[in-house]
């Protein structure tokens, strides 16, 4: 009995985790994004919510220069702010770059 009611406690915290995340970010999801929405999108998140993930995204476009225009040390300020914000291959990236 305490298994299930343990199991049902952990199931609702999740479920109400879930939905805070859901919340967190704006997200235009379901709508026809340009390239250049998306990524400003991920640009905003990292900036503003302290998102790894879109850190490291716009890192990536101002590397290779896709929707963003080319610009390494944009992608190495990315890239670090991915890395302090709990990402090792940002760490790694931008220490990559640095030393090209």
């Amino acid at each position: 009995m305490k298994k299930i009611l343990l199991a049902s406690i952990l199931v609702l915290a999740m479920g109400a985790f879930a939905h805070a995340e859901s919340d967190e970010f704006d997200d235009d999801l379901g709508e026809d994004l340009t390239d250049r929405e998306i990524v400003q999108d991920f640009i905003d998140d990292c900036d503003h919510h302290g998102d790894y993930y879109g850190c490291f995204a716009a890192a990536m476009k101002y590397e290779k220069g896709e929707v963003l225009e080319k610009d390494i040390s944009k992608a190495i300020e990315y890239y670090e702010k991915a890395c302090k914000h709990g990402s090792n291959e940002g760490c790694k990236m931008a220490e990559k770059l640095k030393t090209k």
